[in-house]
């Protein structure tokens, strides 16, 4: 049994998750994957109900699970998502964005990852407050540089094996150290291509030329950021997913916020979707079984079809569609493939 622990979270969030369990049931059942899912409450409501965004039961149940699907929660991120990727370590965040058949953008072969530090920079929130002062603690070190840089370069011989390391090195020297110390494990990888840009041209560089990156690889901050941009070139940040992960951990959720001005009932729960086959993915590699990548492509090919379609798309896409008619056509494709 593979213990799938679950954050329903806020505004759309308890229903593009629902929507996802129902298409990883699907799936589970087809290739036997075995999956339990198993509620662990965190959140805005969490918060309102019990006292607390992350409730001690919760963050057992997520501790002791083989991985942790997530939807958006709104108010209380920095109680939930950014506490646990301190609690957990989970420093590698990995995004990756690719144009789909059938949304408007004006590229069309953009696939690309950005591959993010996740638990220092700026965002390590170290920080002193006064009346007529504010200071940060920008903090940058040896051991959680390399290991992210191993990610992005790993990643990159799956790929097209390019790593362009971002950073703001000709201003502050903290960054240039990222820089030097992420050139440095790249010298290990002698059939990668290495490049390195100061973050002002890389997000130029998205917009302009967005086909030239395959991995991104970013501090804190500078991830965060560009993630967005990379959200917009692609049509629409609803369509995208991202991993958290550890070397034990992994968590998974969308991009995209609670978004509470939205009906629940016509979001679109693509990018919470592509979430889910992203964590099938990432247990295949940490259990070995084929079956789940299997599932994991046939969830992503099943999405890319119907954006194709455009016959069952929610109104951000410019479509009528409701959130659980866009579940049906996903069940009913993969079922129709695989008869």
């Amino acid at each position: 049994m593979v213990r799938i622990s679950v954050i329903h979270g806020d505004g759309i969030g308890p229903k593009i998750v629902n929507v996802t369990l129902r298409i990883l049931e699907e799936v589970s059942d087809l290739y036997n994957l075995n999956l339990e899912f198993i509620d662990a409450p965190a959140g805005d409501n969490v918060l309102r109900e019990f006292g607390e965004a992350l409730p001690k039961s919760s963050l057992e149940k997520i501790v002791n699970s083989d991985a942790c699907l997530k939807g958006p929660v709104g108010e209380t991120a920095r109680d939930v998502i950014v506490y646990l990727r301190q609690y957990l370590d989970l420093y590698a965040n990995i995004r990756p964005f690719k144009t789909f058949r059938g949304i408007k953008s004006f590229w069309r072969n953009i696939d690309l990852v950005i591959v993010r530090e996740n638990t220092e920079d700026l965002y390590r929130g170290v920080e002193d407050l006064g009346p007529d002062y504010a200071v940060a603690l920008l903090v940058i070190t040896r051991k959680r540089t390399e290991r992210i840089a191993k990610i992005a370069f790993d990643l990159a011989l799956r790929r097209r094996k390019k790593v362009t390391i971002i950073h703001k090195g000709n201003v502050l020297r903290s960054y240039l150290y990222f820089r030097d110390v992420a050139v440095e494990v790249g010298r290990r990888y002698d059939n990668v291509d290495v490049e390195d840009m100061y973050v002002d041209n890389a997000a130029y560089q998205l917009i302009i030329n967005p086909e030239r990156f395959d991995i991104l690889l970013t501090p804190n901050m500078f991830g965060d950021i560009l993630s967005d941009e990379a959200a917009g070139l692609i049509g629409s940040i609803g369509l995208t997913c991202s991993a958290n992960i550890s070397d034990e951990h992994g968590l998974f959720e969308p991009v995209h916020g609670s978004a509470p001005d939205i009906d629940p009932e016509y979001a679109n729960p693509l990018g919470q979707v592509l979430t889910g086959s992203m964590m099938l993915e990432w247990l295949s590699y940490k259990k070995g079984r084929r079956e789940f990548m299997d599932a994991s492509r046939e969830i992503r090919e099943a999405v890319e079809k119907i954006l194709e379609d455009g016959d069952t798309l929610t109104p951000d896409l410019g479509g009528k569609a409701k959130t659980d008619n866009v579940a049906h056509k996903i069940i009913e494709y993969i079922r129709r493939k695989l008869i």
